[in-house]
């Protein structure tokens, strides 16, 4: 089972999973605390998704020749224990969304972080932080780090588009095995105006009751609260 930390923030309890590699938040904790605030116009954000991107590629590149667990950068969990529910992000992801919330919270996961690192749950290679100010000054480095090697393979990778596409899709949807009528369409390609969307969506509602599956919900901020079907009902409906 995941090691799971948990730290209260101003009454706000906020899960930190650090185990195998994985530095996870839970983003979906973290935003409780600010209702004004909605994650999808943070994740559908331009940069945002290319930081994603980013992060993807480094850690695919890390993994090169090495046997050890594949690095998470967003996680979607819908189901099984309740403390591990929710949409969690690398730490880094993590990082750049607190900033966006708030700067007081981007200060205090910081300081959770450097907790974590000093209690020996996790240790980043080569390094043994003594300080607030060395944790930042290593983070700072590797974020400048991954932006120097991004400049200098832009262009070179293959398949990121198909990735992009994917992340969108994920983004768009809320459970896992779960899109949206225009998340799917976006992950395989292919056009959909409004008015075919909602063609799709009343035969996805009809099959979904046929073939006992769930019809969940997702917010889109063009069309607010939007319905999310299982992929095996889209690939009949759509494809």
């Amino acid at each position: 089972m995941p090691e799971v930390t948990k730290f209260n923030y101003e009454g706000t309890v906020i899960s930190f999973e650090f185990l195998d590699g994985n530095k996870m938040i839970n983003a979906t904790e973290m935003i409780k605390h600010f209702p004004d605030k909605k994650m999808n116009n943070f994740l559908r954000n331009a940069t945002t998704k290319e930081y994603i991107l980013i992060l993807e590629t480094r850690y695919a590149n890390k993994r090169i020749g090495d046997d050890s667990q594949e690095r998470e950068v967003l996680r979607i969990v819908k189901g099984g224990k309740p403390e591990l529910q929710g949409t969690w992000m690398d730490e880094k992801l993590a990082l750049k969304f607190a900033a966006w919330l708030s700067v007081d919270f981007e200060l205090w996961v910081y300081d959770r972080i450097e907790e974590l690192l000093k209690t020996g749950l996790t240790r980043i290679d080569g390094y043994d932080p003594k300080g607030f100010g060395t944790a930042l000054r290593l983070i700072a480095d590797k974020f400048e780090e991954q932006y120097q090697i991004n400049k200098e393979i832009e262009g070179k990778i293959e398949g990121q588009e198909n990735r992009l596409k994917a992340i969108e899709s994920k983004i768009i949807s809320s459970e896992a095995g779960y899109y949206t009528i225009l998340g799917y369409c976006s992950l395989i390609k292919i056009k959909c105006p409004l008015s075919q969307a909602k063609i799709y969506g009343k035969a996805a509602s009809a099959l979904s009751k046929e073939k006992g599956y769930q019809i969940g919900t997702a917010y889109d901020e063009r069309y607010g609260k939007v319905g999310t079907y299982h992929e095996e009902v889209l690939k009949e409906v759509i494809e």
